[in-house]
């Protein structure tokens, strides 16, 4: 089993101008994705079939938004 994040263990800050935080709620048959889009002020929320391709298609399509509010997402990395 993986170890929690620990927030106080990072080596590099949170940088929220130029990160996308999504979190996602997932059952067998829908996921429900909520997110801080830098730039947005907005709070989406979308709720998806589970499928991982639709989930990649939103969270670049949220990365695409941030860019066009003039902050470009700076890495793609997950955390669970």
């Amino acid at each position: 089993m993986s170890q929690p994040f620990d927030v106080s263990r990072s080596l590099t800050a949170f940088e929220q101008d130029n990160t996308l935080v999504a979190v996602i709620e997932m059952s067998q048959s829908k996921w429900l994705v909520a997110a801080m889009i830098p730039g947005v002020t907005r709070r989406p929320l979308k709720k998806l079939d589970a499928d991982a391709n639709a989930l990649l298609k939103l969270l670049q399509r949220w990365c695409e938004e941030a860019h066009k509010a003039g902050r470009a997402i700076k890495q793609n990395r997950l955390r669970l």
